[in-house]
């Protein structure tokens, strides 16, 4: 019983890898034909895992920057197969993986550089904080140097923001 429910689980988990990266194929290919979404259409999803407790420290961080965004909870294995699917490189990776329209946000990025990726609308992948700096939104810490956000277009990561 408890190997059908975990086969069950995972099935599940890679469909939703699956649909995720197809929604976001689409959404690059409306952006890249000239077609945005409004950005009151924009919601942030959070994928995580259910027992990292800094990943629920960034809900907090986003909630009370008045960030609308929606959570998923994950097994570890779907989260890594969602960031295989989404093109994050393994050196970008955090505790949690989120996507924004057509763009995806990897790890404990700051609400400014979110919404500078809203504005700019910039032909990548995404953005991510990789690894779990201190100091970073739902991080403990004191931030000890500018926290350097990065871009990833066509699986290659560039400095994009320092925070």
């Amino acid at each position: 019983m408890a190997m059908a429910k975990r086969c069950s689980r995972t099935r599940l988990a890679a469909s939703l890898a699956v649909l995720v990266a197809a929604a976001v194929s689409a959404a690059l290919l409306l952006q890249s034909q000239g077609g945005q979404e409004a950005e009151e259409d924009v919601i942030l999803t959070v994928y995580r895992t259910d027992f990292c407790g800094c990943c629920k420290l960034y809900e907090d961080y986003l909630r009370s920057s008045g960030v609308e965004f929606r959570t998923v909870v994950v097994e570890p294995e779907a989260l890594e197969r969602l960031r295989m699917a989404l093109g994050i490189p393994s050196e970008m990776h955090s505790c949690h993986t989120s996507t924004l329209g057509p763009y995806f946000v990897e790890g404990h990025v700051p609400v400014e550089a979110i919404e500078k990726l809203l504005e700019e609308r910039p032909m990548l992948g995404g953005i991510a904080l990789p690894g779990m700096p201190p100091g970073s939104p739902g991080m403990g810490g004191a931030k000890t140097a500018p926290l350097q956000i990065y871009a990833v277009r066509d699986g290659s990561a560039f400095l994009w923001l320092a925070l």
